[in-house]
């Protein structure tokens, strides 16, 4: 057990629930976010999605190697990976609602129409937070009126939204450049609701490039938060990104993991990283790993275990 503790705001429920929390506790953890995804399963109705932001970046994509990679990782997802009501009722009926804050998600790739019928699923359940992925879900922020109608919603209902945006190796870094300055911040001009951006998947070769381009955006819009899984190591012990610490400040880091989609030893090693990192004081280590997550959660109503006050 480590002596800090911590909440882990980026988890997906791609294992059985105890699991997850049985293996975040035993190193700190008090408190998480779960992040479903949204995906269509048979990759069909959502295909020309990828097509379209091939076009809309002027780029190739390798089309069969994408759909296999998302394959790769829909399969070995539980149901309630990808369906909000199945993971909502899981948590449940698992008795870990104390512990798991879930969040919705919702894909624009499939239509205004569907991501209003969504929003009212979000509604009912009383969801306070969403998840969209423009790589896994493939659509275009800067195009796509189903995301806008997303964002409009998110901005009037206080809900908020958490982005992946990380770029794995067989995606050209063009989407890296076009996607995270340009086609975000068109969105974030006009509909401004608390944002959370993610970058898991991204290869430690393109760290550097990944994180100047989101603060790039961040720089614009102080709405906006960075989570860490899988850059931890690089953010609190390399030299080279001290400037992104310096530039954001430790208010807008949330601690993430990116469990299980990561290893639990990965889970550990970036527990370890920030908690012996020499160049953030302790203040702004309880910042990055509890108080900036406690306070979201509290702007946007999140109920949280009463324990974390102690």
């Amino acid at each position: 057990m480590l002596h800090n503790y911590f909440i882990d705001f980026h988890v997906h429920p791609g294992a059985e629930l105890w699991v997850l929390q049985d293996r975040l506790r035993r190193i700190g953890a008090v408190a998480s976010t779960l992040y479903p995804i949204d995906v269509d399963p048979t990759l069909s109705l959502t295909l020309s999605g990828l097509y379209r932001l091939a076009r809309d970046l002027g780029m190739y994509i390798d089309v069969k190697s994408v759909v296999r990679e998302v394959y790769d990782l829909i399969n070995k997802w539980p149901e309630y990976m990808i369906d909000n009501m199945k993971l909502w009722y899981e948590v449940f009926k698992e008795g870990v609602s104390d512990f798991f804050i879930p969040f919705s998600s919702i894909n624009p790739s499939f239509g205004t129409r569907y991501v209003k019928q969504k929003i009212k699923e979000l509604e009912h359940l009383g969801l306070r937070g969403v998840f969209v992925s423009p790589t896994l879900q493939f659509f275009n922020p800067a195009y796509s009126q189903a995301f806008m109608q997303l964002m409009e919603y998110a901005e009037k209902n206080n809900v908020l939204v958490v982005m992946h945006l990380g770029m794995p190796k067989d995606i050209d870094e063009r989407v890296i450049t076009h996607i995270m300055p340009k086609n975000l911040a068109e969105v974030l001009s006009e509909f401004r609701p608390y944002m959370v951006i993610s970058g898991l998947g991204t290869p430690p070769e393109r760290f550097s490039l990944w994180i100047k381009e989101v603060l790039r955006v961040m720089r614009k819009y102080d709405n906006t938060y960075l989570s860490t899984p899988g850059i931890n190591c690089y953010l609190f012990n390399n030299e080279s990104a001290k400037p992104v610490l310096n530039t954001l400040g430790p208010e807008r880091i949330l601690f993430g993991s990116g469990y299980p989609y990561r290893r639990f030893r990965d889970l550990v090693g970036d527990v370890k990283c920030v908690d012996g990192s020499d160049g953030v004081s302790n203040v702004d280590k309880e910042m990055i790993m509890m108080n900036n997550a406690i306070d979201l959660f509290k702007y946007h109503g999140f109920r949280i275990n009463e324990n974390l006050s102690t």
